[in-house]
């Protein structure tokens, strides 16, 4: 005989598809600028190494132009657990058949906690990026970044000034080409659209200078000038660089995900899991996962604060 006990045993499995089911409705915006790892060990360390530098002249019948490799800064990641749990007691089935099936918001909300735990602290690694150092020693977006650990006197300067405008995007794209080069002194190829990510309090400046429709004119201005920036980058509007979730209402970034420089390193992705304890007599549910995120290098990003 099958009693209400053992029928509300038969539903805990679905609770680990309300909450991957809900962990997944919404898109996240990390795996677009995070390159994704997986890694099971403890700690994975990179230890930044460039390619050799520009070539150099060579005379005939002599050897040399033999060149070190320039050494980058090491960054190390270190995988943190990160878990929710609740249960519903033998007793509450009993006295309400439908306990269980109550329980799926709590699933779902498990799945949604999930997600933004990690749409959180990915996307604060640019809301810190102004206040706490990196490999290298300076913020992630600083006026003085060494060269390389061996020429500390030559420096780049991904901070950005100023709110996002037409003017100040052309103003960054200067910096950039006078600030975007590896460790050898070579500059850096733009391969593909980089994002340009932004708060939701303003979405609409950004999508007047970028959306494909803009390219008919500058906006805010009564010149009639040619909108040049129109389909040339990728926006991305992150509800996790607000203020109100912990970053800013007024900051924006350039950011070159091709590089691979933004990791989120899984020691194990979300997983959720429902069993019974018949010692507590309890019906158990559990979500897990293990991660770190960060960057590997500054030359990932170009951001400024809005101001």
């Amino acid at each position: 005989m099958i009693t209400r006990a053992a029928m509300a045993a038969l539903y805990t499995p679905i609770y680990d598809d309300f909450m991957l089911e809900v962990y997944s409705e919404e898109t996240q915006v990390h795996p677009q600028a995070f390159e994704s790892v997986e890694d099971k060990t403890k700690d994975r360390d990179y230890h930044g190494i460039s390619g050799l530098g520009m070539w150099v002249d060579a005379t005939e019948a002599e050897g040399g132009g033999y060149e070190d490799p320039a050494l980058g800064y090491p960054k190390t990641f270190t995988p943190g657990k990160f878990w929710k749990k609740f249960q519903v007691s033998f007793e509450a089935v009993d006295q309400d058949e439908y306990a269980l099936l109550k329980r799926q918001d709590e699933a779902k909300n498990m799945g949604r906690g999930a997600r933004a735990k990690v749409e959180n602290d990915t996307a604060n690694v640019l809301n810190t990026g102004f206040t706490v150092a990196g490999p290298d020693g300076q913020f992630l977006f600083d006026i003085d970044h060494p060269k390389n650990p061996e020429e500390t006197s030559i420096v780049y300067d991904n901070l950005l000034t100023g709110a996002f405008s037409h003017d100040n995007l052309e103003a960054a794209e200067a910096q950039m080409a006078a600030n975007f080069f590896d460790p050898t002194g070579l500059p850096i190829p733009l391969i593909q659209k980089p994002l340009i990510l932004y708060p939701s309090t303003i979405k609409g400046k950004v999508l007047r200078v970028l959306a494909e429709r803009a390219a008919g004119e500058q906006p805010d201005t009564t010149l009639r000038n040619t909108n040049i920036y129109a389909g040339q980058y990728t926006p991305v509007c992150w509800r996790y660089l607000d203020a109100v979730l912990g970053g800013s209402n007024t900051a924006w970034f350039i950011v070159f995900p091709e590089l691979g420089y933004f990791k989120i390193i899984w020691g194990a992705k979300p997983s959720f899991s429902a069993w019974v304890d018949e010692d507590l007599e309890l019906y158990k549910f559990k979500g897990r996962m293990i991660y770190d995120c960060g960057y590997i290098n500054w030359r990932g990003a170009f951001g400024s604060t809005g101001l």
